[in-house]
């Protein structure tokens, strides 16, 4: 691990990735109503990640074949 980077185990990813989308889930609606987000980007921004969960979700599972 020479090389500065962190390695970050698949299933805290996971674990990190379900979190986000949670939190987006409670934040967002009141961004909404203040104005600070449209409906149109907060429901994009979590579609976005919910696709980062599957892929990761779809590695690990590919993962855990091998």
């Amino acid at each position: 691990m020479g090389d500065g980077v962190m390695r970050v185990p698949i299933d805290a990813q996971v674990k990190c990735l379900q979190r986000e989308i949670a939190m987006r889930q409670r934040v967002y609606p009141r961004w909404v109503a203040a104005g600070r987000m449209t409906q149109a980007k907060a429901d994009e921004e979590i579609a976005t990640m919910r696709a980062a969960l599957e892929t990761v979700e779809s590695l690990a599972a590919r993962d855990r074949l091998i």
